[in-house]
């Protein structure tokens, strides 16, 4: 079959086809990557909350599993510092005390740092040879000159116009325009993120015709419509996390994987209440009692490390009600295909897609 897809990008990343699979940390593993970038995609590991040794262990595992160039995910350093003594107040505290009386778990932990070290953890990467190393939450000049001394590709996500020109001026050579329909954390790093909600329609044609650097569609996009329609606004490639949610390699936890195939867009939210910022996840008893108790939170990642114990234990027990099951709105076209054949169905759909739309059509 023809190619039609843009090529530049992909083969800058020395990947076969402009699809990216978004890190999606706590759901990606090396089988996942190792199977979306054999396929000829460019697989991601989400690594901000991997200690610098499981790190190491990981990418290790990865390369032994591909030749094929992978990305690897970290996020800027400056989301680690917060105030350790920070404590809920007395509502919330009352709250999770419930929660693990409900479930025998004794004493709610107090927070503990669950991210980083991001220089230990980047140290990791260059030294493993990773080729594409991918940013949340921005990231400077500096570490892009560091990346690049080593021969790698630096990618990061930016949700506003201004955080795109950020990015560039920093030497990235390719910025992620996450959409509002994204599932995950929020990238927004300049700024209130209520001024980073935009639509991947809105989003990526003025990124694309306000930079020098290419970019990446990330955001609800789920199958060849949502890939040839981001080609259409000018992306070089694009992201999808959701999509491949449902791939066998992921093994995700059986309330997770139920409530993705049952959910539909309006089941998911943008909430601060599992990890203290604004994340784009499927409602649940957690978010909803947390919501309308309306108390004050804790910083992140306090905020998500006091609901650790809370949230391990009722996976084991087989309940959603306190996962953070993170998914974007174009859930409802879910899908279990396992990756390869996940990749393989795309690229034919979309190609198949702009033939299609490039032949002359009758009155």
């Amino acid at each position: 079959m023809d190619d039609f897809l843009p090529k530049s990008l992909a083969q800058t990343l020395g990947i076969v086809h402009p699809l990216l699979q978004a890190p999606m940390a706590g759901a990606s593993n090396p089988d996942l990557v190792a199977a979306v970038s054999n396929a000829g995609g460019l697989g991601g590991l989400g690594a901000a909350g991997m200690s610098p040794e499981q790190l190491s262990v990981t990418v290790r595992d990865i390369h032994e599993r591909t030749d094929a160039p992978f990305n690897v995910n970290l996020f800027h350093q400056s989301t680690e510092a917060y105030d350790t003594a920070a404590l809920p107040d007395r509502l919330l505290a009352q709250q999770l005390q419930d929660y693990h009386d409900e479930y025998g778990l004794g004493a709610v932990p107090e927070p503990v740092p669950l991210f980083g070290p991001a220089a230990e953890q980047l140290q990791v990467l260059l030294e493993a040879g990773v080729p594409v190393i991918s940013f949340h939450f921005g990231v400077d000049t500096a570490t892009v000159a560091t990346i690049h001394a080593a021969g790698a590709k630096v990618l990061c996500t930016a949700t506003t116009l201004a955080e795109a020109l950020q990015l560039q001026a920093a030497g990235v050579d390719a910025v992620i325009a996450q959409g509002s329909e994204a599932g995950g954390h929020r990238g927004t790093f300049d700024g209130d993120y209520q001024a980073g909600l935009i639509g991947s329609m809105a989003l990526v044609p003025r990124l694309v015709d306000a930079l020098e650097v290419p970019v990446i569609a990330a955001g609800g996009i789920m199958d060849a419509r949502g890939m040839v329609a981001s080609f259409a606004l000018g992306a070089a490639a694009v992201q999808m996390g959701t999509a491949f949610l449902g791939c066998p390699e992921t093994a995700l936890a059986q309330p997770w994987d139920a409530a993705l195939n049952a959910a539909e867009a309006d089941d998911t939210c943008v909430t601060s209440t599992l990890s203290g910022k604004p994340a784009r996840g499927i409602r649940n008893r957690y978010i909803n009692d947390l919501e309308r108790a309306d108390t004050p939170l804790l910083p992140y990642p306090a905020q998500y490390a006091v609901s650790r114990v809370l949230r391990q234990s009722t996976v084991r027990a087989g309940s959603a009600d306190f996962m953070a099951m993170w998914a974007g709105q174009g859930v409802g076209l879910y899908s279990n295909l396992p990756a390869a054949e996940r990749v393989e169905q795309l690229i034919d759909e979309a190609n198949t897609l702009i033939r299609q739309l490039s032949e002359p059509r009758g009155r």
